[in-house]
């Protein structure tokens, strides 16, 4: 029902262009929830890779709408849950979409490379990270080489946007490399990865 409600809603939203300097996207707010939110397809399969592993400690990077957020919150009840947005516009577009969230979210707004290391330090254990930057590979191999350093073995990362670009791809390779990194799956749209250092290092491929 979240869903549709933002699809129908005129209002225009205007932020950045990353891809042209100093350029602005204006688009409807409901254009927006179609071409960038979570499709249902990967929503379900987010709900069920948190319904499996259970992680009581929820990191995302990147929310858009903050539809993504409600799949990875809603499998059960006395989650911690950080959310980091690096766009005002989305952002309140979030706040709006939390007010429907099964726990209470703690949404941060600002820069990412800023906003990280407290969350961090805020975040009880590093259980699951949502990387949902697919437009800036640089940042998102950053991040990620900071967060590395807090997993533990029952960690699980999943990236959106794997093969959406090619230094997205190149970054992807860059993660799948990692020696902390023990097991990763490329589903095209998303990549997951593991770090149980019982498993043998190896990259699964297929297309969801």
């Amino acid at each position: 029902m979240t869903r549709l409600k933002l699809q129908y809603r005129e209002e225009l939203v205007s932020y950045p262009d990353k891809k042209r300097k100093g350029a602005i996207v204006r688009k409807t707010l409901g254009q927006l929830v179609q071409k960038r939110a979570i499709s249902p397809k990967q929503g379900a399969l987010l709900f069920k890779i948190v319904n499996y592993f259970k992680p009581v400690h929820i990191l995302q990077i990147g929310t858009n709408m903050g539809l993504s957020t409600l799949y990875l919150t809603s499998y059960a009840s006395g989650l911690q849950c950080i959310a980091l947005e690096s766009n005002p516009a989305f952002a309140s577009v979030a706040r709006e979409t939390f007010k429907q969230a099964r726990n209470p979210i703690d949404l941060r707004e600002g820069d990412y490379t800023d906003l990280l290391p407290k969350a961090l330090k805020d975040i009880e254990a590093l259980d699951f990270v949502y990387f949902n930057m697919q437009d800036d590979d640089i940042c998102c191999s950053s991040l990620f080489n900071k967060c590395v350093e807090q997993t533990n073995q029952n960690s699980v990362f999943v990236f959106k946007g794997i093969k959406s670009s090619s230094k997205m791809r190149i970054a992807w390779k860059e993660i799948c490399s990692h020696p902390k990194v023990t097991v990763t799956m490329d589903l095209y749209a998303l990549g997951i990865v593991f770090f149980n250092d019982k498993l043998h290092k190896r990259n699964y491929i297929t297309y969801y």
